[in-house]
């Protein structure tokens, strides 16, 4: 029986209220195979395996206590800390908490910021400064009071006359990955945990789980992420999917 063929009697049978444990046309056409002719399943092939997703790992979400801890070691907003790391350090975290990526929060300049309408501006890393071309990220409050004294902070800088936003202890150049990496993991050391659970990218994850878990819709959330493809939706918000269904079910109350 030809390839043409076998596909077209494996369709007719699935439309016929046969049904195999698989979707595309392909994978439908061998386990027609499988089952009529005892054909081995190339699918089943271990070679394949290596294609297959990769196991679900622990998850990438931090909670509500890890975040607020990290903030209250940072100084937790207080005015009275005036310090620049520790006021540095306190606006990082507040900004990671709004979804940027490592790289497009250490590429922040100070013309960025619009701090009167609680919003920043994300530049394409590939592309030009051309504002029209970035993505607006909307701010929290107490992310846009971090930022004021950050600023006034920065003042005493060095090098508070150059473009970019996050600068070195000591007077030193730009913030890289290398600092904010270590930053991170020695505050969540401080903050009593496990440095080993927490990178900056972590955020991400948790922006999303907070927004989803709040009621923002997925369409807004790629907007201010700039996915094009709900995919990227489903991998940041995978690890809390399962929690935040039973909860919006739960928050409906009694149905009958």
């Amino acid at each position: 029986m030809g390839t043409a063929t076998s596909f077209q009697a494996a369709s007719q049978q699935a439309r016929s209220g046969v049904t195999y444990p698989c979707s595309s046309p392909v994978r439908v056409l061998f386990a027609w195979l499988e089952e009529e002719y005892e054909h081995p399943n190339p699918w089943r092939d271990k070679k394949l395996h290596r294609y297959s997703a990769p196991p679900q790992g622990k998850p990438k979400t931090l909670s509500s206590e890890f975040v607020t801890d990290c903030l209250k070691v940072t100084g937790n907003g207080n005015p009275r800390v005036r310090d620049f790391e520790t006021t540095r350090d306190h606006a990082i975290i507040r900004v990671l908490t709004e979804g940027l990526r490592s790289e497009e929060l250490l590429n922040l300049r100070v013309q960025d910021l619009d701090l009167h309408g609680h919003t920043l501006v994300v530049v394409p890393l590939k592309g030009d400064r051309n504002s029209q071309d970035g993505r607006t990220i909307p701010l929290q409050p107490k992310t846009v009071k971090a930022l004021q004294r950050y600023l006034r902070a920065r003042e005493e800088h060095s090098l508070s006359q150059g473009p970019w936003l996050w600068l070195g202890t000591r007077n030193r150049n730009r913030l890289r990955y290398s600092g904010l990496y270590r930053m991170v993991k020695r505050r969540a050391e401080e903050a009593g945990y496990d440095s080993a659970e927490v990178s900056p990218h972590s955020y991400c994850h948790t922006w999303t789980d907070d927004l989803l878990s709040n009621g923002v819709s997925g369409e807004n959330v790629m907007a201010i992420r700039g996915w094009k493809s709900p995919a990227m939706l489903r991998r940041y918000g995978a690890d809390q999917a399962s929690r935040r269904a039973v909860d919006a079910v739960h928050n409906l109350g009694d149905r009958y």
